[in-house]
């Protein structure tokens, strides 16, 4: 389902821009055909959404707005018929600012948002993870970048800050477009249940279905079938647990169900592209760089 969600939204035309402001601001953007995000780097601007309450904002938090639905942001809580009608774009880039944020989105030329996200909220406030900051960091860059080859970098980007920025909803809070109630079932076990063994005969126990029904339909709800979905949570929590451990291979290895620290090291490579021991490494030198 995200995959679908993705190449929608990749079909219209990618667009970053950064904005820093100082002293008393607002501004309105205004609504769009496709889906847009904003990412706070400093300070504490206000959002204004078009209807409800402003809500304070710090940096680390990021802004979905999956309908392209109008809203603006302000260095006080105004109300959002207070902005000016047009966007008014920060003064030309200077040293002197205490507001930065990053805004994406995909215009879309023709066609409309994935069905999928006609149940989410107009806006959407998430913390940014580890993941996405450093994505937010590479966005941020390629705002202001107008090097050759920027123009494929920057959707590469945002495609991927889209990705994670759906999983994220969907761990946290349900299935993106989901109307099957056995795989909603099946889904909501694995995420009550993080940490069990799921197999895909258990999952098809849960949604009450033969294997080969169960495959079907999941693969239609969500885009994937169930076998890659447990494999890609099974190492989504490898890399967690390599990044934030120093548990050895092979109690990783047993603690995800593999028979053996190589099994789970073959798989682990074809999913990331990096053996487990190097990702750590990486992550490691990464993180002490930084």
């Amino acid at each position: 389902m995200i995959s679908d969600v993705v190449a929608t939204a990749r079909g219209g035309r990618a667009v970053a821009v950064r904005n820093r402001y100082a002293g008393v601001w607002s501004t309105r953007f205004p609504e769009i055909n496709g889906s847009g995000l904003h990412i706070v780097r400093l300070g504490a601007p206000w959002l204004v959404p078009e209807e409800g309450d402003p809500v304070a904002l710090h940096p680390g938090e990021i802004v979905f707005v999956p309908h392209g639905r109008p809203h603006g942001f302000g260095s006080s809580p105004v109300p959002f018929r207070s902005l000016p009608e047009v966007r008014q774009p920060p003064p030309a880039d200077r040293g002197c600012f205490d507001v930065e944020f990053v805004s994406c989105c995909y215009h879309l030329d023709r066609g409309r948002v994935h069905d999928a996200l006609s149940g989410l909220p107009d806006v959407i406030t998430l913390p940014i993870d580890e993941t996405l900051g450093m994505l937010a960091d590479l966005l941020g860059a390629h705002a202001v970048d107008s090097r050759p080859g920027s123009d494929l970098a920057l959707p590469a980007v945002v495609d991927l800050i889209l990705i994670h920025l759906l999983r994220r909803w969907q761990d946290q809070q349900g299935e993106l477009g989901v109307a099957d109630a056995g795989i909603v079932r099946v889904l909501r076990s694995v995420r009550e249940d993080p940490h069990r063994l799921w197999t895909v005969q258990q999952l098809s126990d849960v949604a009450g279905l033969s294997r080969a029904a169960l495959t079907r339909r999941f693969t239609s709800a969500t885009g994937e079938g169930p076998g890659a979905y447990l494999l890609r949570r099974r190492l989504d929590r490898a890399a967690h647990l390599l990044r934030h451990t120093d548990l050895p291979l092979a109690l990783i290895a047993a603690q995800l169900g593999y028979a053996t620290e190589f099994s789970f090291s073959a798989a682990f490579r074809r999913a990331f592209g990096i053996a487990p021991g190097r990702f750590r490494n990486r992550e490691r030198h990464t993180t002490e760089a930084t």
